[in-house]
């Protein structure tokens, strides 16, 4: 098999996409679930709350001993950033201002990603609307793993070594499998 992840490895599965599937059983059965889908006024505020605290973290670790950095910033920093990737998510959603105001849920997405360090707000939104779009279509849906992730992170170890620099392969992933050269600000 050389290199290469045999399309055996993997599952296929040839049915609906359960995303749309799912949402239709889940408010046949509880229709008032609608009155919760839309925009959220606590978000803006609470993704600047984390922006501000990040960047004053930045400033407050900037004397310490680098066994301390590196302790807060696993300790404090990655929790809030991971928050961040989630907040970049919704905002994908347009919930920060709606969706009669993309740009402006565009640009605070933006916003959201100034402490991660890895810029990749501007491309997710598209990828990730293409993700629930094409669910687990191969070539398509950017979720899937590489063949290459599919034939390296195959031990115990490596599967340890990929979770450490998951949000990594996250943030590359869609441009290295998918490329599209035309991103627009759809």
């Amino acid at each position: 098999m050389g290199n290469r992840v045999a399309r055996e490895d993997y599952e296929w599965v040839y049915t609906d996409q359960p995303h749309a599937d799912r949402r239709k059983e889940i408010l046949a059965k509880y229709p008032e679930i609608k009155s919760l889908m839309g925009p959220d006024p606590r978000l803006k505020w609470i993704v600047c709350m984390m922006v501000v605290i990040q960047f004053l973290a930045f400033y407050l670790v900037k004397d310490l001993d680098w066994k301390w950095v590196l302790f807060w910033t696993y300790a404090f920093g990655s929790c809030i950033n991971h928050s961040m990737t989630l907040a970049i998510h919704e905002i994908s959603h347009n919930t920060a201002f709606g969706n009669n105001k993309a740009m402006w849920n565009r640009y605070f997405a933006m916003f959201a990603n100034l402490p991660i360090g890895l810029p990749y707000s501007a491309s997710f939104k598209r990828y990730h609307l293409d993700h629930h779009r094409y669910l687990g279509g191969d070539g398509v849906d950017v979720d899937i793993p590489t063949d290459f992730e599919g034939w390296f992170f195959c031990t115990p170890f490596r599967k340890f070594i990929w979770i450490i620099l998951q949000p990594l392969f996250y943030a590359i992933r869609p441009s290295a499998s998918t490329p599209n050269p035309s991103l627009s600000w759809r």
